[in-house]
């Protein structure tokens, strides 16, 4: 009864996700560029990579609207933008297909976690569907792909390989996280502090090059460009030993506007409640539910549950140190610097529900919580398109069936 359940609920929130994409995706088709950070950065970075000219963004001639600091930034997560670009495909549809992308690899983290495949899916949906991603399908912000390499390296990190083609994609996976933000050296440090071990003991000489052949390329590149030409890998930021220039995105990080400026914290419980919504409690049950449980865990899902809070924790610490600002937008807008922590701590939750049966009870809640939907204009005619995919989900045999029905008929009448 409860597999049936469960297979019920993780069709239905593949109907949801459907819907959601369907409706982005004919959005992202129809509407114009509109994201000042896309447009300031984002963009401009990917047509430096298709011009060849990112090797010196200072000597470029650039639009008004052009970040001159931030165009400095590492851009592994550009290339597929400028990919975008070369095919002439909406850049509004960047970010729906990063949620796409996204969802699949949550659904193989999971899996990876041993949650099984209708929990999984359901995980996979609730991750692609919160208010904090879907906020940004329209855009051109790369923190869903940067949450997608994140994930797709911890699934590389613990399902380790003896064979070139494993370190050839580690290296690809955390050579994109480390590319594609300032953060990601950060994350993609937390990744091996916590899950290395398992890939030193693999590790040899022959091995670490097909690792450091995608690694660097796409991963250190941006870092050793920003040295040689500034002498600050981290540039226009200044960080301890490098010196960039002036520059003001960390006059508010996010740690001051919490304790320091008058009445924000009302206006960032707010907005974290409405980004996350019910999984906003995570940040409070994982830790109370692990201490309470952990003599009753065996030594694996113990040490699981563990890393996972502490890898959350330590990205916590890093969205603290973030650009944020006294304003309600502002403060809105840096939540998508959290998607790697509540990766880990909505898996955590989904770990539990499977620990102690309650996959059934977690299912309705996720799926329930997946109706607090954005802001969306009426479109009636993404409907009629969802209900084929809708029937696709239900009833994939059926549609199996009508496939073979209508290859019969178009090879009869060709002969």
């Amino acid at each position: 009864m409860k597999k049936n359940t469960l297979n019920v609920l993780a069709k239905i929130s593949l109907v949801i996700f459907s819907f959601l994409l369907l409706y982005y995706g004919f959005a992202g088709g129809t509407s114009a560029v509109w994201d000042g950070d896309s447009i300031a950065y984002h963009i401009p970075i990917a047509k430096l990579i298709l011009s060849g000219k990112i090797f010196n963004p200072a000597g470029q001639t650039y639009s008004v609207e052009v970040d001159r600091g931030m165009v400095f930034s590492p851009g592994a997560s550009e290339i597929i933008l400028s990919l975008f670009i070369l095919a002439r495909i909406p850049l509004n549809l960047l970010d729906v297909a990063g949620i796409l992308i996204f969802f699949f690899v949550m659904r193989k983290l999971a899996q990876t976690y041993g949650i099984p495949g209708s929990l999984s899916t359901i995980f996979a949906a609730s991750m692609a569907t919160l208010h904090s991603v879907m906020r940004w399908a329209l855009s051109q912000t790369i923190d869903v792909w940067l949450a997608s390499f994140f994930g797709l390296s911890l699934i590389l990190l613990q399902t380790p390989k003896k064979t070139y083609k494993y370190f050839l994609f580690l290296g690809f996976a955390l050579g994109m996280l480390f590319g594609s933000k300032y953060t990601g050296p950060a994350f993609a440090f937390f990744l091996l502090l916590f899950f290395g071990k398992k890939i030193l003991k693999i590790l040899n000489f022959k091995r670490f090059l097909a690792f450091l052949a995608t690694f660097i390329p796409l991963g250190l590149f941006w870092y050793i460009r920003n040295y040689i030409l500034t002498g600050d890998p981290y540039f226009p930021q200044s960080i301890p030993f490098f010196k960039g220039v002036p520059w003001h995105i960390l006059d508010y990080p996010v740690w001051k506007i919490i304790f320091l400026t008058p009445n924000t914290i009302i206006v960032w419980l707010q907005a974290f409640i409405s980004e996350y919504t019910v999984w906003c409690l995570a940040l409070i049950t994982v830790p109370v539910v692990y201490f309470m449980t952990k003599k009753h865990l065996n030594i694996v899902l113990r040490s699981q549950i563990f890393k996972l809070m502490l890898l959350a924790l330590f990205c916590l610490v890093v969205y603290l140190f973030l650009p944020s600002g006294p304003y309600p937008n502002l403060i809105t807008s840096g939540f998508r610097y959290t998607y790697p922590a509540f990766v880990c701590l909505i898996l955590a939750v989904f770990l539990f529900a499977k620990i102690f049966a309650k996959e059934e009870i977690l299912g309705i809640i996720a799926v329930t919580n997946m109706l607090i939907m954005p802001e969306l204009s009426y479109h009636p005619k993404i409907l009629i398109a969802l209900i084929p995919v809708a029937i696709a989900i239900f009833y994939p045999s059926k549609i199996e069936n009508f496939y073979k029905l209508c290859k019969k008929y178009y090879t009869r009448k060709r002969m």
